[in-house]
């Protein structure tokens, strides 16, 4: 007998085993999060313990972004292939090994080969952990889910800060000594507590005793009949999965949702690598330099939770549009703000609302634009190709900085990019829309 996987698990009920699944994801998404922010604040240490200027800090923000560009690359190719659990416990394994590695650097070419490699293992977690989340979550709550599971990559970033406020006394190296050890210790809980997804297993045609097993989970008291065949509704077709981006009507939707991610992640990346060093140049405390780029972060959790509800009711691309629009609009009045800590902080919080949490919201969706067999592909490449505008924004900053440009234009020059991003978005759901008429399946 032939059983619809897909169609269970798209009607299934919220319960607690969909909550421990979007836990577990969160958990090493967190360390994404932390880590961008543990280098922007190490930052200046770093330049001083090392004898790095500050211009040349941008290559050490680029080489961790050029790593999370490859992860996401291979190990989105490699999650479709190998399995999301084994591929995405080896990520976190390289990213806390890499960690400890940038604690011991002592020199420029130390510490960029370590900051590349941790961006390696992190680049590959994040986008296969919105897969994971995507193929389990109920289809009427998809999104939700996957934005709330995200916000643990905001969340690790307000905690970077409130620890580097402690931390930074006793040693830049202590913020990477603690964001390599938990991704180790968390590695054997991941492989004990997180189940391969069960849209896996079905492709890969794995043991049909297993994959009833996590179906009873997902549906409590589900049964299934003996000798059941499990199936899906988008079966892999058996070819690479890179090439499968681009079959089937998807290719215009792929280059499309390309260049919403790179256009985003230019501003967000210049935005939040190298704001807690141009706030210092304002003459602002450590501590305040702490809260604004908490509250940046803060205002991403924030707005990914209102996101997370809107969505359940109006066109979550028309959300994305609005959000990259609002954060353009945002950033202008962030850079004609006074040095005066209550205002930044204020405006930070409306930014990181409408920015970050944007960005969470597009990357939740990412998964929703192809079919269980090439998702993480299709994730991993939007990521990946997203990176490389994360590793030119903070770059042309270093590069516009050098040329002594004013903190407050180079936070204008980072409105530029969400404008684009908004507009790409809007011809991005006017197509969606389009192929939905004309073929259902495609939608």
């Amino acid at each position: 007998m032939l059983v619809n996987v897909t169609e269970i698990v798209d009607s299934t009920k919220l319960n607690a085993f969909h909550l421990r699944v979007v836990g577990l994801c969160a958990l090493l998404i967190f360390f994404d999060g932390f880590d961008l922010q543990a280098i922007s604040y190490a930052a200046p240490a770093v330049s001083a313990a090392l004898g790095i200027s500050r211009p040349m800090l941008g290559p050490v923000f680029s080489a961790g972004l050029a790593g999370l560009t490859a992860g996401a690359l291979v190990f989105g190719v490699l999650g479709d292939r190998w399995g999301r659990k084994t591929v995405f416990v080896l990520c976190g394994v390289i990213f806390g090994l890499a960690s400890f590695g940038t604690a011991t650097a002592a020199s420029l070419t130390q510490l960029l080969v370590w900051r590349l490699i941790a961006g390696f293992g992190l680049g590959g977690a994040t986008p296969i952990a919105v897969t994971i989340a995507t193929d389990y979550c109920p289809k009427r709550m998809r999104a939700a889910l996957t934005m709330v599971m995200y916000c643990g990559f905001t969340i690790g970033g307000v905690f970077g800060g409130w620890i580097a406020s402690f931390v930074m006394p006793y040693g830049w190296e202590w913020l990477f000594y603690i964001g390599g050890a938990v991704p180790l210790l968390l590695a054997p809980v991941l492989i004990v507590a997180l189940p391969e997804t069960v849209e896996f297993l079905v492709n890969q045609g794995r043991n049909p005793e297993r994959i009833a097993r996590i179906l009873g989970r997902l549906r409590p008291g589900y049964v299934a009949p003996a000798g059941a065949r499990f199936m899906l509704e988008h079966q892999n077709a058996g070819g690479f999965q890179l090439l499968e981006l681009f079959r089937h009507g998807r290719a215009i939707r792929t280059l499309l949702l390309w260049g919403v991610f790179f256009s985003s992640l230019v501003a967000l990346f210049s935005f939040t690598t190298w704001l807690p060093t141009l706030l210092n140049g304002l003459g602002l405390s450590a501590r305040e330099i702490v809260g604004i780029t908490g509250a940046v972060q803060g205002g991403g959790l924030i707005g990914s939770l209102i996101f997370a509800r809107i969505i359940l009711r109006i066109r979550p691309f028309l959300m994305v549009a609005a959000g990259y629009l609002l954060a353009s609009v945002c950033l202008v009045v962030f850079s004609r703000m006074p040095a005066v800590y209550p205002l930044l902080f204020g405006a930070g919080l409306v930014t990181g609302t409408c920015l970050v949490g944007t960005q969470n919201l597009l990357n939740a969706l990412s998964a929703q634009l192809y079919p269980p067999a090439i998702r993480s592909t299709g994730v991993g490449w939007a990521f990946g190709i997203g990176r490389t505008g994360a590793i030119l924004g903070p770059s042309i900053a270093g590069l516009l900085l050098s040329y002594h440009f004013a903190a407050a234009d180079l936070f204008a020059c980072a409105a530029v990019p969400p404008a684009v991003a908004g507009a790409i978005a809007l011809v991005l759901l006017r197509r969606i829309g389009r192929e939905a008429a004309r073929s259902p399946a495609l939608a």
